[in-house]
């Protein structure tokens, strides 16, 4: 849940929004009079509620961490959702002015504390927080890579001092004016000289055995190491993708095989899938129906889609378009008009199409089997062969079930172009690698907060 191994503000943030949340929550219990039997249950359904979007809302992921209006209204947003469930209990169970009077100065008053405190967070982050030194231990286009990163996410408060040329023959082109330094036998008196924090590896093939012995000869037990894609990961949320990597990968995925986490994946499918469709069943008929007034064609078609193993079957979606005869050609991914101005849309179809209504049907397919509820995105078959010809590696996504949610939709959102769909498999890889039960269901929690919000790609 959080990166303490960058940062363990985060971790602190975290803890001071639970407490302010439970006191805030039992002193305007108690300010009001409320009945008393329901103090524990309250106090616990807000807190537990609150830190869970605020979670989801990325409240917690210092990387992406800035004192904008946008997450000013996110936290606003999330603290509103926190007073819900204590909303429900109270008015079920006690219809009392003082109740709606709690839930109002409860929900102040966390988010005007909450919101000095991430103010103060800010500047103590941007302006007292002393910069980590980081050394980058080669100079090709990983190197650069990475230190382009760190230098972008300034949250991060970390400086790049240095590459050290490994291979000469792999030379940067260097535009960021940090120093190169070729004399890697001196690495000890570098790391002395800057006062390194953190030294990261980027070197591309097998390094030498004297090269080795000299890094743990030269740097001290107090310095963080770390392996290139593995620090990319941490701090862009992404599976860095070159041919050694996909190796790693391969024998990550293969290692973490389960029989046990299989089945309960299949279970939550079947869950998830039939409360989604029981919940949402009365909007897709008046949606149904609507669409099929429209223009009298059917409401519900049925479209090739590229699941596991490559293996195509059909997902059923709901008709938003009047017509959808357009086939994507190579060097033209995906239809490039924004969707808000496609004509081919029914005009009360575009927020369904926002609000992923239109793919609800795809719980079909789940209890089919066919899909997954969280996973790389289902692609249409056409798109899958001109990626699968213009993209590296992009069929390693297709190693587990594809999903009506993901990892790549929920950072990214929706995108056709050739160089956002490469990103997107990026995330959709590090979902493989990381795939476990209790994420994923943060995901699909998160996935309908952004659907709700017409937010979801």
């Amino acid at each position: 849940m959080f990166n303490n191994t960058l940062s363990k503000s985060i971790l602190i943030m975290f803890l001071f929004d639970l407490i302010t949340l439970v006191l805030s929550t039992v002193y305007w219990f108690n300010h009001f009079n409320l009945p008393f039997e329901f103090m524990d249950i309250t106090v616990l359904l807000t807190t537990l509620t609150g830190i869970a979007v605020l979670f989801l809302k990325d409240n917690y992921k210092i990387r992406e961490f800035n004192s904008t209006l946008k997450n000013s209204y996110l936290l606003f947003e999330g603290v509103v959702f926190s007073q819900i469930p204590a909303t429900i209990l109270l008015l079920t169970f006690n219809q009392d002015i003082k109740s709606f009077e709690f839930i109002l100065f409860n929900l102040l008053t966390i988010y005007i504390i909450l919101r000095i405190y991430r103010r103060c967070f800010h500047y103590y982050l941007f302006n007292i927080k002393r910069i980590k030194n980081v050394l980058i231990i080669g100079s090709n286009s990983n190197a650069k890579l990475i230190a382009d990163e760190i230098i972008a996410k300034k949250a991060l408060r970390m400086e790049v001092l240095g590459f050290v040329e490994y291979d000469e023959e792999d030379t940067i082109i260097n535009d960021t004016n940090i120093p190169v330094f070729s004399k890697i036998y001196e690495l000890d008196e570098i790391i002395k000289d800057k006062k390194i924090d953190i030294v990261i590896v980027a070197i591309k093939r097998r390094m030498e055995e004297t090269f080795l012995t000299k890094m743990v000869n030269s740097i001290p037990n107090n310095i963080k190491i770390y392996k290139m894609p593995e620090f990319y990961e941490m701090v862009t949320g992404k599976y860095f993708i070159d041919r050694m990597s996909i190796n790693w990968l391969f024998y990550d995925y293969m290692k973490n095989r389960s029989k046990i986490y299989d089945f309960c994946k299949r279970a939550y499918d079947i869950i998830a899938a039939l409360i989604i469709l029981i919940v949402t069943s009365p909007i897709l008929l008046y949606i149904g129906i609507r669409v099929k007034l429209t223009d009298g064609g059917n409401a519900i078609y049925t479209q090739n889609r590229v699941g596991k193993d490559g293996k195509i079957f059909k997902a059923y979606k709901l008709r938003t378009m009047y017509a959808n005869d357009y086939v994507p050609k190579a060097g033209q991914i995906g239809h490039t008009e924004p969707q808000d101005e496609d004509s081919r849309v029914i005009p009360f179809c575009k927020f369904v199409r926002k609000a992923r209504f239109d793919e609800i049907p795809q719980m079909i397919n789940i209890l089919k089997g066919e899909m997954s509820i969280v996973g790389p995105r289902t692609e249409w078959e056409d798109l899958v062969k001109i990626y699968s010809k213009e993209i590296p590696y992009y069929s390693c996504r297709m190693w587990v079930k594809t999903g009506w949610t993901g990892w790549a939709q929920i950072n990214q959102g929706h995108c056709v172009l050739a160089d956002d769909v490469s990103e997107k498999l990026q995330y959709d890889l590090y979902y493989l690698k990381h795939k476990n039960l209790l994420w994923e269901i943060g995901i699909l929690v998160k996935a309908v907060f952004l659907a709700l919000g017409g937010r979801h790609g």
